[in-house]
């Protein structure tokens, strides 16, 4: 599942915005904490990146916002903007089939970005903050 919260297609927030209003509660996994890229300011590569350096660039540094959670604070924070949090439930990440598995705690270093003079992504909060009136207008009812 993509984690942005930007753009179109699957991610989190939809994930659990969609079942808010069909569902009485919602399990989501407690036990895996990482980085949760925002929108819309993740960059699609690296080719813009000379411009900003000045030189040339090799690779894709990580383009997350700042700030860790796990997915279960995520979806709390989501019905904190609209819902009922205490409908969100912690369950562990075996409770889901997942075609491959999933590490207790993947979030990313930015350090590469800051050794390239790229500013900061801003902190996951304005952007959940910002995108999910969009989110919630898109979303099927």
């Amino acid at each position: 599942m993509e984690s942005r919260y930007g753009g179109r297609g699957r991610c989190l927030v939809r994930t659990t915005t969609e079942p808010e209003a069909r569902r009485d509660t919602v399990d989501v996994v407690d036990d895996q904490r990482g980085s949760r890229p925002g929108a819309p300011t993740s960059p699609s590569g690296s080719p813009d990146l000379r411009p900003r350096t000045g030189r040339d660039v090799s690779g894709v540094p990580h383009a997350t916002s700042s700030g860790e959670t796990t997915w279960y604070d995520l979806a709390r924070e989501v019905f904190l903007l609209g819902a009922d949090p205490d409908r969100v439930h912690p369950v562990g990440g075996a409770a889901f089939v997942r075609s491959a598995p999933r590490p207790a705690y993947s979030a990313l270093a930015h350090g590469r970005r800051q050794s390239l003079g790229l500013p900061p992504l801003r902190d996951r909060r304005s952007a959940l903050h910002e995108a999910l009136p969009r989110i919630r207008k898109e979303s099927p009812a």
